[in-house]
C-alpha cells in the first residue's frame, strides 16, 4: 500500500440485513447510510476503533430504517460536515421521522438533485440521484423509495467502487441508461435480492469484488449470488463475513479483510 494520503479503506459494517459503509481516504472519513437505530452504538464504536473523529459527510441513499436509522445517535457522536439527502419527498411515517431526526442534528442537510462531485482526501466521489418520479403507491403501496436510492461511486487512480444502494429493477435500468462504467467493487444493490436485470448490471459494471450487506437470517438471494460468481466476482456477505472492509491505494489491486 501506498501512504496514509493515497489509501482508500471501505469499511462495509455488519448491521444485519442494512447499509453502513465507513469510507476513509487521506486521512478523511465519511459514511453512506447509518445502519439501524439499535446498531447505531455498535456503529460509533467501530468509527471510534478506526480512529474517526470527524465525518467529513454523511451520505443517506434512502429513507429506509435499515439505512437512516442510526444517524440521531451517529450524528451527536461526530462533528458532520453536510449531510447529503435523495432530492425527493417521501410520503409515509418513516420519511417524516427521518426528516425529524436529521433537523435535530447540528450539520447542515442538502437534498441531492443533480450529479454531485465531493473530495475526499485525495480520492473523488460522485453522487448520482435518480430520475425517476416518487411513487407513493408503487409496490404494494410500499412506494418505490429503493429505486430512487442516490448511488454513489468511489475513485482514487485506478481504484474505482459503486455504491448502488437498494437499486431494484426500475433504478438499475435507470442507472444503466447513465452509460454506467466498470467499477472493481460492487456494493450489491438492496441486500442481494433477486432482479431480473442483474446479468445486465454485472456485465456494465464487471466487479472483481461483490459485497452484499445480508443477515443469516435473511440472506442473500441464492440465484443471485451463482450470477455474482458466474460473472467472475469475489463475493463477501455480511452474514456471513460480517464487516468486511477494502484497501486499495490507486493502482486497482485489493485488499479485502473481514471479521
Amino acid at each position: 500500500m501506498g501512504s496514509a494520503a493515497d489509501v482508500i479503506q471501505v469499511s462495509v459494517i455488519d448491521v444485519g440485513k442494512g447499509d453502513c459503509i465507513l469510507v476513509q481516504a487521506g486521512g478523511a472519513a465519511a459514511l453512506i447510510d447509518t445502519g439501524y437505530d439499535d446498531t447505531a452504538s455498535d456503529v460509533v464504536r467501530y468509527l471510534r476503533k478506526q480512529g474517526v473523529e470527524r465525518l467529513e459527510f454523511m451520505l443517506i441513499t434512502h429513507y429506509d430504517k435499515d439505512h437512516i436509522g442510526g444517524i440521531r445517535a451517529i450524528g451527536e457522536a461526530f462533528p458532520i460536515g453536510t449531510i447529503y439527502l435523495p432530492g425527493y419527498e417521501g410520503g409515509d411515517k418513516q420519511y417524516r421521522s427521518a426528516v425529524q431526526a436529521v433537523s435535530r442534528l447540528a450539520a447542515p442537510a442538502t437534498r441531492v438533485t443533480q450529479e454531485l462531485a465531493i473530495t475526499l482526501g485525495g480520492a473523488q466521489v460522485a453522487v448520482l440521484p435518480s430520475h425517476l418520479k416518487y411513487d407513493p403507491h408503487a409496490a404494494g403501496d410500499e412506494g418505490n423509495d429503493n429505486d430512487l436510492s442516490l448511488v454513489a461511486t468511489l475513485t482514487l487512480g485506478s481504484d474505482s467502487y459503486l455504491f448502488a444502494g437498494d437499486v431494484e429493477e426500475a433504478g438499475t435500468d435507470a442507472l444503466l441508461a447513465r452509460g454506467l462504467g466498470a467499477f472493481d467493487v460492487l456494493k450489491v444493490p438492496h441486500h442481494g435480492e433477486k432482479a431480473g436485470n442483474m446479468d445486465e448490471l454485472l456485465a456494465a459494471v464487471r466487479p472483481k469484488v461483490a459485497i452484499v450487506t445480508d443477515a443469516a437470517d435473511d440472506p442473500a438471494d441464492k440465484k443471485t449470488l451463482k450470477q455474482l460468481k458466474k460473472a467472475g466476482s469475489d463475493v463477501y456477505c455480511t452474514s456471513d463475513c460480517g464487516t468486511v472492509v477494502v484497501a486499495s491505494d490507486g493502482a486497482g489491486a485489493y485488499r479485502v479483510s473481514h471479521g
